[in-house]
């Protein structure tokens, strides 16, 4: 298996391909979305939520324009050959984790643990999980961490990748790009 191009996708096929790959896995994503009742409600967030496809493909949007709008500017200030394209690419495939993790986060089981854990809140010593709901609770929480951290992988070597990025400062103002993003992406939705 080439890890490349798991990790790096970016750096192994055209702004063409990988354009077209970013079409479809938003449109895939916003499926989720509606299909699954989550809303990706920020660019860091999946949440439990009714959802249509048309809000969907809304959520996503803004996110992803959020995300250009920051790391574009960011990527012309370090590198000022940074195309608009390779920053475009690189956000809509970096959200193929958390579409992913949209699939898993509206089940049955999460949310009734969940509901037990909230209905719980004031009297801790009487929430009584099971050993079968903690494992369930424990799994759910570790592949949500690494669907996350795989997000953030993408997005680093995208950026890298877009930007010829080479000195640790430019990792500190990406860092805060995202955050902002977020920000400006909470405020639109």
């Amino acid at each position: 298996m080439n890890w490349k191009i798991i990790f790096n996708p970016f750096s192994k096929y055209s702004e063409t391909q990988l354009l077209i790959a970013g079409i479809v896995i938003t449109i895939l994503g916003s499926l989720v979305g509606s299909h699954f009742d989550v809303s990706f409600d920020g660019v860091l967030d999946v949440h439990v939520n009714e959802n249509t496809f048309l809000s969907s493909v809304t959520e996503n949007l803004i996110n992803i324009f959020s995300v250009i709008a920051v790391l574009f500017i960011l990527g012309k200030i370090i590198n000022s050959k940074t195309r608009f394209i390779d920053i475009l690419n690189m956000t809509m495939l970096s959200r193929i984790p958390l579409y992913l993790l949209g699939t898993i986060a509206n089940n049955s089981k999460i949310n009734d643990i969940t509901q037990k854990i909230i209905d719980s809140i004031d009297y801790p010593q009487k929430m009584n999980l099971l050993p079968e709901e903690m494992a369930i609770l424990a799994v759910f929480t570790v592949v949500s961490f690494l669907m996350m951290a795989y997000f953030i992988v993408l997005l680093i070597f995208g950026f890298k990748t877009a930007t010829n990025t080479k000195k640790w400062q430019h990792w500190i103002f990406f860092a805060v790009a995202i955050i902002l993003a977020e920000i400006i992406s909470k405020s639109l939705l």
